[in-house]
């Protein structure tokens, strides 16, 4: 069991430093050699669409639901304000998961239209999502 240092001592408080230092420095390059290995190896769909925040991800099931929709729209189904639906759409605009088009003064965001000989794998993972939460959810 370890018990705390004699923080009085001088000696030994820059012994308790240098060996919290050097945990520190062991702890981030094995966190380097995971993040390398792991970022790189990361062959499952469902396990990259999953890193995509729940918020986010709430957002971008709402559109799949909706087809074409605002992000008022977006905001009815997941009971968040317009102001953050229409941040976190922009976010799914920009990351390439959904298309958008300007009608007047309105903006409509759909799911970004995919070529049927080349499926995009983004849009299988949201499938596959989706089916498995209607699976899991009844």
């Amino acid at each position: 069991m370890m018990t705390m240092p004699d923080l009085y001592n001088e000696t030994n408080i820059i012994e308790v430093l240098e060996d919290l230092n050097r945990r520190l420095s062991s702890l981030e390059m094995r966190l380097s050699r995971i993040e390398t290995y792991s970022l790189s190896q990361i062959d499952d769909k469902m396990a990259v669409f999953l890193t995509v925040p729940d918020s986010i991800r709430r957002s971008l099931f709402a559109v799949s639901n909706l087809k074409s929709c605002t992000a008022d729209d977006v905001s009815v189904v997941t009971g968040r304000h317009r102001s953050i639906e229409n941040k976190y759409l922009n976010e799914l605009y920009r990351g390439g998961w959904l298309e958008r088009e300007r009608k007047g003064k309105k903006i409509y965001y759909s799911m970004k239209r995919r070529d049927e000989t080349a499926k995009d794998n983004q849009w299988s993972v949201v499938e596959e999502v989706e089916s498995k939460l209607d699976q899991l959810l009844g």
